[in-house]
């Protein structure tokens, strides 16, 4: 729409001042990569830097193995799947039990599926899309918020990742011999995110239309652009994995 061009258009800049540290970054670098708008975005934009992969974790048949295997081969991308056998994700929710207790029960799958996740990247930097979902109202929670009430929703959101999650990851990834960073999390970058009106990021029709505006105006092919989301957790078949091992 015409009035939310100059909006889409300051995104862009931010965006493009958010992804050249990376873009320029010497060395090896892996996404960690689901097949979504989100890490498809930041994989386009490093396409064409040397030694860059796309890894993905996922128990056998999970939706994340298939969606990004079409993904990497469109964008282009060496890819390294891992398929997760409940030995290993036993193991690690074991050496991680401590770390986990600090989690609410509903969020534990999802930190189990970023610890699988790093664990399974090869040494070294890591991206991710973390920051995504809470910029642009990703959340099934924001469906019939309105105004303040969603305002006071998508902050609590950030401070809940700024504070905790983001925070956790990190740590989690230096003890795994790795550094991690996302590109959504760029100051400047969040800034020009919440100065788009709240009634523009909310999830209707779509969930996060603003970022897959973005996301094709930088180039992304419409078939990763559309895909519906997917939390990290589900999509990996982690979550599924999780509550079954809870009942036994």
């Amino acid at each position: 729409m015409p009035e939310q061009e100059p909006a889409l258009a300051a995104l862009d800049r931010a965006w493009d001042e958010a992804i050249r540290a990376h873009r320029e970054a010497v060395g090896p670098r892996a996404i960690l990569y689901s097949g979504g708008v989100d890490s498809s975005l930041v994989a386009w934009e490093l396409r064409r830097r040397p030694e860059t992969v796309l890894v993905t974790v996922g128990v056998a048949g999970a939706s994340d193995l298939g969606a990004s295997a079409a993904g990497a081969e469109l964008i282009g991308l060496p890819w390294l799947p891992t398929t997760l056998e409940d030995e290993s994700l036993s193991e690690l929710r074991r050496s991680e039990a401590s770390e986990l207790t600090e989690v609410p029960p509903a969020r534990q799958s999802l930190f189990l599926a970023l610890a699988a996740a790093i664990r399974s990247a090869p040494p070294g930097g890591l991206l991710c899309g973390q920051g995504a979902d809470e910029l642009f109202l990703g959340y099934a929670h924001f469906r019939g918020l309105r105004g303040p009430e969603a305002e006071a929703r998508a902050q609590q959101d950030l401070d809940q990742l700024v504070g905790h999650d983001w925070p956790w990851t990190q740590r989690f990834a230096r003890r795994s011999g790795r550094s991690i960073d996302s590109p959504f999390l760029d100051p400047v970058f969040i800034r020009a995110a919440q100065r788009i009106p709240i009634e523009e990021r909310l999830p209707d029709p779509s969930p996060k239309a603003c970022l897959r505006r973005l996301a094709e105006r930088r180039g992304v092919p419409p078939s990763l652009t559309r895909r519906p989301k997917r939390a990290l957790q589900f999509g990996s078949g982690i979550d599924a994995w999780w509550r079954r091992r809870r009942a036994l």
